[in-house]
């Protein structure tokens, strides 16, 4: 631990140039040649594998087609054995050699089959039957019945065998199924023998790189490039590793070289005894032998870039060194307060960009340093109108409370005097002007604005009379909601000022609060002269892209009302205007379930 310790120290301490060059080694040259050297010996291995992977869906295919040769033998013969055509050719008495001729040629499914299906070399049948002989129909004499094959099929009574036997006339070996067929009354008829095409076995595999060879029972080589090999011992074929349907990789010694064996064992369809063997020899050193020379002429071309590279690190390190001094020198310079650097051009790269960054930084540090002592001077000022501010706001205040006495005066001398309705007039004028005047930014009770437009209203109901109705619905509960002020007030004056007809005789104002499931909504409606469509089409636009298009009498105005809504509670709520012309005007204000008194808060953040 303390050598790893002390290691590591000394790493640390070198300089940047050697630590680089020693990485550069470390990361690079000595991983390159290991890799090198470890690709030399496990590129073999990948090379011959994907040769396995490409030898073995070659066999799947090769496979394929062989169960389609063997198959339509297989078929032809299912057919043979259950032909009624066949068995009274084979049962029938005949008193002449004619009449079996006749027989014979009336009999033409051999030759039908050997014309339409070129998998098929011959097909012969073996009577038992003393009859006289033609190309296709063989008397089965002693010497026939005697031979393994012949005897192995009367056993098997019907079952399917395939076998490597040579032809009756021609002499030469084929791969044949056998088969025993049997008359109505299960009286031996005679042996069945269909030949396979070596031809049509050659045109299966004679498009594969390397050697393959088909095989019967691990005993005899049926099909193969080279026709010497036919016949013999499959010497190459390890039997004890041999599976049903399983495909074996081994090593062995064929034409004193080096081979991979690939080894596929499987059964045609309704055989129960007989196995085919599919291999292919792989010669190892041809397969590797492109491998290696490119591996050679790639670790060569490894080696020359390594030379090149280790030259042009040191030319790197070399200048890196340079640069970095230069940066640390300017960096010195700012550390002891000096910010004059010298202007320098040290590459387009990180270190470039650097130097750029700290002459920038060294020049705002500088402006940094004028703009305190400005900053500090315009905070005094500021500090100074403060104040300035707050004694005007002291002063305004009596203005206000000058106003309220007065109109309490008023009242006190109309009540005097007796006259009800000036007394009311002034107190609810005196409630509404107190209320707008000691309106700030902070969150008020619904509650309390409900009772503003309530005065309002009743103002408004004195000087038009009857003339104007007006009524205010809470249809839910809003003891604890809170608003901020002034919201629904210039709503109710718009329809006072534009919604009322002066020549209608029962002009009404309806005030409904109620709740739905997003949203505690404020409808204000009138039965007065409506909006034109194109108008109504241009304030709704107006509210959408929040343009000041309200009317100068409304007070702060209705795109007002729509922009403090969405400033304070977000976009998804605001102002909403329906209107008829001639019949009447609905406008809703849209605002959220539940507000409370930290609203504020909330909207300070938003």
């Amino acid at each position: 631990m303390n050598y790893l310790s002390q290691l590591t120290r000394s790493f640390t301490n070198r300089k940047v140039k050697i630590k680089l060059l020693g990485i550069y080694l470390a990361v690079t040259v000595i991983p390159i040649l290991l890799i090198g050297f470890y690709l030399n010996y496990s590129m073999r291995d990948v090379v011959l594998n994907n040769t396995i992977n490409e030898v073995d869906a070659n066999v799947d295919k090769l496979e394929m087609r062989l169960n389609t040769i063997l198959d339509r033998a297989i078929s032809i013969s299912d057919q043979l054995y259950i032909s009624n055509d066949l068995k009274k050719v084979l049962e029938q008495e005949y008193e002449s050699n004619l009449e079996i001729y006749n027989a014979y040629a009336a009999y033409p499914i051999f030759d039908n089959y050997l014309r339409y299906y070129n998998e098929i070399e011959n097909i012969r049948f073996y009577m038992t039957k003393e009859m006289i002989t033609n190309s296709q129909f063989v008397y089965a004499d002693q010497e026939t019945r005697n031979q393994e094959w012949y005897q192995g099929a009367v056993e098997r009574q019907g079952r399917i065998s395939w076998e490597y036997i040579p032809d009756k006339w021609t002499k030469t070996s084929y791969l044949t199924l056998t088969r025993s067929v049997y008359g109505n009354n299960r009286e031996l008829l005679g042996v069945l023998a269909i030949a396979i095409s070596p031809d049509n076995l050659t045109s299966i595999s004679k498009s594969e790189l390397f050697d393959v060879f088909v095989s019967l029972d691990s005993e005899k080589i049926v099909h193969s490039k080279d026709p010497n090999y036919l016949g013999e011992y499959p010497f190459f074929i390890k039997k004890a590793d041999i599976q049903d349907q399983k495909s074996i990789i081994y090593d062995t010694d064929f034409k004193q070289e080096n081979y991979k064996i690939y080894l596929r064992s499987f059964k045609p369809s309704k055989t129960l005894e007989n196995q085919i063997q599919i291999t292919a020899l792989i010669p190892v050193e041809d397969v590797i032998k492109d491998s290696k020379k490119v591996l050679y002429n790639g670790f060569l071309i490894v080696m020359i870039c390594l030379l090149v590279s280790i030259t042009l690190i040191g030319l790197f390190i070399k200048s890196f060194d340079k640069r970095i001094y230069q940066l640390r020198s300017a960096m010195n310079n700012i550390a002891k307060g000096n910010f004059d650097i010298e202007e320098r051009k040290l590459g387009g790269d990180e270190i470039g960009q650097a130097y750029e960054d700290l002459v920038v930084t060294a020049d705002s540090i500088k402006e940094l340093i004028n703009e305190v002592y400005i900053h500090k001077i315009n905070e005094e000022q500021w500090k100074r109108r403060q104040k300035e501010s707050e004694f005007k706001m002291l002063a305004s205040q009596i203005n206000p409370h000058f106003l309220y006495n007065t109109l309490e005066m008023i009242r006190m001398k109309a009540l005097i005097n007796k006259d009800q309705e000036v007394a009311r007039s002034v107190m609810l004028l005196s409630q509404m002007m107190r209320s707008s005047l000691e309106v700030s930014e902070q969150p008020i009770l619904l509650d309390s604005e409900i009772n503003l437009i309530k005065t309002y209203l009743e103002i408004q109901k004195m000087r038009f009379g009857d003339k104007v109705n007006f009524s205010v619905k809470v249809k839910c509960d809003i003891q604890d909601y809170y608003i901020f002020p002034l919201l629904l007030q210039p709503i109710v004056e718009n329809a006072i000022i534009h919604g009322i007809d002066r020549e209608m005789e029962n002009s009404i104002i309806e005030v409904e609060v109620f709740k739905t499931s997003k949203y505690l909504m404020i409808a204000v409606k009138d039965n007065g002269v409506g909006i034109t469509p194109a108008s109504l089409s241009l304030l709704n636009e107006a509210l959408n892209t929040s343009e000041d298009t309200s009317q100068k009498s409304s007070g702060i105005g209705m795109n007002n009302v729509n922009k403090r809504i969405k400033l304070y509670y977000g976009d998804d709520y605001g102002v909403e205007i329906k209107s008829e012309y001639g019949i009447g005007t609905v406008v809703t204000l849209f605002l959220p379930l539940e507000k409370g008194p930290d609203s504020d808060a909330e909207i300070t953040n938003h």
